[in-house]
């Protein structure tokens, strides 16, 4: 059940609704109605004018965990175009009048100056100083909800434009409507600090009626924490006309303190757990329950029908014919998918494996279809999980809420600060273990969580790649990977690897590859001996009972070597069942379908994976040579380029030092109708 509705007064909205360009020469109205912060009640009201802005399809409703969430290593958008782009942000190919970066700039300054309105008009309110204590911590709560608003704002500018303008004033409280950049570092630390300084006198999770669809204390200390972490890391700086360069700030340390302290602060209150599964921690989320002392510690509240695309752009596609779907569940997008190497980086014991990657999608005739592509669905959220249907003809808005602040990330961002500070402490391997126990059954813990957690830890950098890995098999699809590796200044290395392992296994399929071996040592993986070229399935029947599928009507697929080489079983599928003792009936098509012009045949199907090599170009195909376009690619004279400052080198992949690699710009450009409404006080840097 919905226990927050965003929905605002007429008069309320006025207030608060931002311009559409923050930085305008023109303030907004100062006319503020005394009314509204003048009771509980209304101001109540007013705070949720902040957090609808929170829930913008530009931001976090949709755009942030899709066309802005950049290519990786876990999440992955294939492109074929061999030409630059102007606005094709997931490859790192922007230019200046990105119709994208305005876009974002625009809304996330829309959140800060929403927040700071409220802030300003709560602390000068007569309700703080009324001195009635219930009130005055009621405003106090609200003050630090919005405060945590604005740092989410402030942190998505920073990850993604590096050093902005920046004010903590309403733009009709300040003399100058255009503030000036300010250092990331400044603004971190600024932020930081405000947030320290809320968090005492908010309310814990326990003590909101509306629970974590509410932002409580421990969210605003997990919070203190993501963005101390972030500071404390390596980010792209200026360096005159260049792409910049990956430092990190001299007090970085400090940084990583607070992180560990904060994060630390949330794990001693006990008011979270990792108790419910992993795969029910998102299963709930898609049937809009919430649980409070959980994974989720705060749930970014989306109104089903109005606002929100999780679950839509998430999950297997479900196409439609005419608006509707031969089902309850309408259609899905699909968009939202993982790197196709990436599901086999996971243990095959880990529980997250087969629930995130999900290797079909479903035709219009209601049909499973297997998905040969360049990458896979992520089938953490999806419509198609909901147990009742939100309708044949919807589209998105699904409403499914969004946990943006997770227990999981809280423990892994303790453990890596804590290793930072002082190595793998117990501590920091305690928190590590939390959530692989988690992951796994606990018959396994000996071996995948006790012993794997010692080895790690036999060093510092050891133990951080335990925790990196841990968070790539945690968190696809919740935009965290490229910045986990831009803080520990991994990014490029790790590109150069995503590119390397498309190219070679493509090169595989065509006869075979010279980079193969530098790629399997660099992955520690055998690909030219697991990667299944061809795997063997058929239609089953739903069995109900959740274990193959969260989705308990549709029927399913079911693989004979999803994850390794095989071969064509030779006998039909209901009797490899009978001999296997696995308790499926197959389909046919036409049962499916129950088209006549649908096969009635039950039988084996091949889907040819992997198949990636132009036979009439010979060379790779386009998505492979293009999907990283702006940091390397392909070319159709057979080199591969680098991009160095603008530049694409060509290089021989073999022997490559990988220790001079040249930086990603993965950071985006200042809107160019914001440059020019600062009288070109601003200035592009990272060579835009």
């Amino acid at each position: 059940m919905k226990l927050r509705n965003i929905i605002l007064g007429v008069g309320c909205l006025g207030i608060l609704t931002a311009c559409n360009d923050y930085l305008d020469v023109d303030a907004p109205s100062k006319n503020l109605p005394d009314k509204v912060y003048s009771s509980t009640t209304e101001m109540d009201k007013a705070l949720n004018g902040v957090y609808a802005t929170i829930l913008s399809d530009a931001t976090f409703g949709n755009k942030l965990y899709n066309n802005y969430m950049l290519n990786s290593d876990v999440d992955f958008s294939a492109n074929s175009n061999e030409q630059p782009q102007s606005d094709a942000p997931r490859r790192f190919d922007m230019t200046t009048n990105a119709g994208s970066a305005e876009k974002l700039w625009n809304q996330l300054y829309a959140t800060i100056e929403t927040a700071n309105t409220f802030v300003y008009n709560a602390e000068q309110s007569p309700v703080l100083k009324s001195g009635d204590k219930d009130d005055v911590a009621d405003v106090n709560q609200m003050i630090g909800e919005a405060k945590v608003m604005r740092a989410m704002a402030a942190y998505e500018l920073l990850c993604y434009y590096g050093d902005v303008p920046f004010s903590f004033k309403p733009t009709y409280q300040s003399e100058n409507f255009l503030p000036d950049i300010v250092s990331r570092d400044t603004v971190y630390q600024d932020v930081i600090n405000d947030l320290i300084a809320a968090a005492p006198k908010m309310k814990s999770v326990t003590a909101l009626s509306e629970g974590v669809e509410r932002i409580s204390k421990e969210a605003c200390w997990a919070m203190i924490a993501r963005m101390a972490l972030q500071a404390g890391g390596y980010s792209l700086r200026p360096d005159g006309d260049t792409y910049g360069k990956m430092e990190r700030p001299e007090n970085y340390l400090s940084f990583y303190r607070i992180a560990r302290d904060y994060a630390d602060s949330v794990i001693v209150s006990g008011t979270h757990s990792l108790t419910n599964s992993y795969k029910q921690v998102f299963l709930n989320e898609c049937n809009f329950r919430v649980v409070n002392n959980d994974d989720p510690i705060f749930e970014i509240p989306f109104a089903q029908g109005s606002t929100g695309g999780w679950g839509y752009y998430q999950g297997p596609q479900a196409q439609s014919s005419n608006g509707l779907t031969p089902h309850v569940y309408g259609e899905e997008n699909g968009g939202v998918r993982t790197e196709a190497f990436y599901r086999y980086t996971f243990d095959s014991l880990d529980t997250r494996r087969d629930y995130v990657n999900g290797l079909y999608y479903y035709a219009s005739t209601g049909a499973p279809v297997m998905r040969i592509d360049y990458s896979v669905h992520n089938n953490k959220w999806s419509k198609l999980w909901n147990t009742n249907g939100l309708g044949a003809n919807t589209t998105g808005s699904t409403g499914i809420n969004f946990a943006y602040l997770r227990y999981a990330d809280v423990l892994l961002m303790f453990a890596e600060a804590e290793n930072e500070l002082d190595g793998p402490t117990e501590a920091a391997q305690n928190a590590l273990k939390q959530v692989r126990r988690r992951a796994f059954p606990s018959e396994d813990w000996g071996e995948k969580v006790d012993a794997y957690v010692s080895k790690a830890a036999a060093s510092k950098s050891s133990f951080l790649n335990a925790v990196l890995d841990e968070r790539k098999w945690e968190f696809a699809g919740e935009n965290m990977r490229w910045k986990d590796l831009v803080r520990n200044n991994l990014y490029a290395k790790t590109l150069f690897y995503t590119f390397m392992r498309y190219y070679a296994v493509a090169e595989n399929a065509g006869s075979s590859s010279s980079y193969m071996d530098a790629v399997e040592e660099h992955d520690g993986i055998k690909w030219s001996e697991i990667l299944p070229y061809d795997i063997f399935w058929c239609y089953i029947q739903n069995p109900g009972d959740g274990k193959l599928s969260p989705n308990t009507t549709m029927p399913l697929v079911y693989t004979v070597n999803a994850y390794k080489a095989g071969t064509l079983p030779q006998v039909s599928p209901n009797t490899y069942f009978e001999n296997h003792s696995l308790p499926y009936k197959a389909l046919s098509l036409k049962d499916i379908t129950g088209l006549d012009n649908s096969s009635s045949d039950v039988v084996w199907n091949d889907a040819g994976y992997y198949q990636w090599w132009d036979e009439g170009a010979a060379m790779p195909k386009q998505q492979v040579l293009y999907s990283l376009y702006g940091y390397i690619r392909g070319s159709e004279t057979g080199e591969i380029n680098i991009v160095d400052n603008g530049k694409a080198e060509p290089i021989n992949l073999i022997g490559y030092n990988t220790n001079k690699l040249p930086v990603v710009r993965y950071l985006f450009p200042i809107p160019q109708e914001a440059i020019a409404r600062s009288g070109n006080r601003y200035k592009q840097h990272y060579g835009y």
